[in-house]
């Protein structure tokens, strides 16, 4: 059965299609953007008047007047005021069912259009692309596989997701939750433009506009995929790693195959979260709010067929009966080394003749999004007295065709209670 892959992580994830299956290798993303690209100390100067050609070569003749009258108002606001910003998102909100439905003109001049918008809607480099100016025409190109949107205004679409044109990935609030709300912590008029394109292949990117948009509660993004085809894919984010697997990442392939008339997919999500709330950051300056902990700029799918545990804190050389002691377990990824949440493991003594003895405490526990399993509280029991070793084993949650390997720790010697 083929359900839905989401990737925005654990509690809130999310997930898209080439038709609801495993999804075909990118198509080439077109030619990285010819301006330079700096970091910025300012936002460029406003050009109000650079903006006249670019409207003509996009738009038709009508629609051309209505994008004229929206930039005279903007003028008339002032460049960087909240009117201003809500003008320029309008402008771009006519961008974007023409990218959808090929009815635009120049997909350069839109692009070029949606970057002089950009220069008088904001006022701190913060809010610009990281690559400012930014390159548009993969999100604009009807044939290409990009996405764009405008969401959070009251003309806006409430709930609907903002999607991929081959609907492999979108972007979407929790069920229940509104564009709006999610967006009310911003600054007026707390709107925002999605935009993105394929990565490799199973990878999508993602970007906001302004880069520094918070969400709350957190966005749902998320890939489809044939989960019973798969059954050794793991989500990836690009800053987090491999992210604990979660069955609400997979939808139905009704559900796929519709998911661009509709949104009642996002039904399914509602036990998902993301790991860390979506923040401003200059660690990650081109992932959607600018978060390491959330939606990164690149997720997807990743093949893990096996994961390797290790002891990260091995336990004492000697220990008393009774007395605890703590461990660590980290589970990684051979291949590619990204460490791997959801991992359940279970931790128990052998002695020098390899027989299993139990231990006391919390002996089963399962890796966190960084890989890492913490066993605090273990202890030998009476009678428990000699030379071991800890031997640590388990299985990846929901992903039973993910083998595990064992690790064994150093060895610890238990004496006898005084």
């Amino acid at each position: 059965m083929k359900r839905w892959a989401f990737g925005v992580a654990l509690t809130l994830i999310g997930a898209g299609v080439v038709g609801c299956g495993e999804r075909q290798a990118a198509s080439p993303a077109g030619p990285p953007p010819v301006a330079d690209v700096v970091a910025l100390t300012a936002v460029p100067p406003c050009d109000f008047n650079a903006m006249n050609s670019l409207v003509s070569q996009y738009f038709s003749s009508g629609q051309a007047k209505t994008a004229r009258d929206l930039i005279t108002a903007m003028a008339a606001a002032g460049a960087g005021t909240a009117t201003a910003r809500d003008r320029g998102y309008d402008v771009m909100a006519m961008i974007a069912p023409n990218a959808q439905a090929g009815t635009g003109g120049s997909v350069q001049a839109g692009s070029d259009l949606i970057n002089e918008l950009t220069k008088c809607m904001f006022t701190d480099p913060a809010e610009l692309p990281a690559t400012f100016p930014e390159d548009y025409t993969v999100p604009l190109t009807t044939s290409l596989a990009g996405g764009l949107g405008v969401r959070g205004g009251a003309n806006d679409p409430t709930t609907d997701p903002v999607l991929s044109r081959d609907l492999f990935s979108g972007v979407a609030p929790a069920f229940g939750v509104t564009w709006a709300a999610m967006l009310s912590g911003n600054p007026a008029p707390a709107r925002l433009l999605v935009y993105g394109h394929p990565a490799t292949a199973q990878h999508y990117d993602w970007k906001v506009l302004p880069r520094n948009a918070s969400f709350s509660p957190n966005a749902v993004v998320g890939v489809c995929v044939d989960v019973n085809a798969a059954t050794t894919s793991m989500l990836n984010e690009e800053h987090i790693g491999i992210l604990t697997f979660a069955d609400a990442y997979f939808l139905n392939p009704t559900t796929c195959s519709t998911f661009s008339a509709r949104s009642t997919p996002w039904q399914r999500l509602a036990g998902l979260f993301l790991p860390k709330a979506l923040s401003a950051s200059v660690v990650n300056p081109g992932g959607i709010g600018g978060s390491t902990g959330g939606i990164g700029s690149d997720f997807g799918l990743q093949n893990v067929p096996a994961v390797t545990l290790t002891f990260t804190l091995q336990p004492p050389a000697t220990v008393t009966v009774g007395q605890q002691f703590a461990v660590q377990v980290r589970a990684t990824d051979p291949v590619s080394g990204a460490t791997v949440g959801g991992v359940r493991i279970s931790i128990v003594a052998q002695n020098n003749n390899g027989v299993p003895k139990e231990m006391l405490g919390t002996t089963t526990q399962t890796t966190d999004n960084t890989g890492v399993a913490t066993f605090g509280d273990l202890s030998f029991s009476p009678g428990s007295t000699g030379g071991y070793r800890l031997l640590a084993s388990g299985g990846v949650t929901g992903r039973d065709a993910i083998s595990v390997s064992q690790a064994i720790s150093t060895k610890v010697n238990a004496k006898p209670a005084h």
